[in-house]
């Protein structure tokens, strides 16, 4: 498998994790270290990895909530043993646009630090 095909793989795990609520999927895509970041009104919000896998493992998933997968993988750009990559996806009321950094770890590709964009859906 190409390393471009390893790292969609990963980023489809992480989507479909997410989607359906798997805490302990997300968990292995996501490094320990993992942070999340989003611009908020106080300036920037910053989360533990562990912080937001608690976050999803209190709420519904968009999956259990009879809503549709918007899952997308818009761009993936590798280099070596780093990658960074665009997905989008919805846990409604609100669409996510995330931008992703991912390392090559001798297990696979994990994510480092997520940023990401959210709105209303339409």
């Amino acid at each position: 498998m190409s390393e471009f095909h390893a790292v969609e793989a990963a980023l489809w795990d992480y989507l479909d994790g997410l989607y359906e609520g798997d805490v302990d999927r997300l968990a292995r895509i996501f490094l320990p270290e993992a942070h999340l970041y989003a611009a908020s009104a106080d300036g920037v919000s910053s989360l533990p990895r562990d912080v937001w896998l608690d976050k999803v493992r209190g709420r519904k998933s968009a999956k259990d909530s009879g809503f549709p997968s918007t899952n997308c993988v818009h761009w993936i750009d590798v280099a070596e043993t780093t990658a960074t990559a665009r997905v989008s996806c919805s846990h409604p009321p609100n669409r996510f646009t995330d931008t992703l950094s991912l390392l090559k770890m001798s297990d696979g590709w994990k994510v480092i630090a997520k940023t990401y964009h959210m709105a209303p859906l339409d």
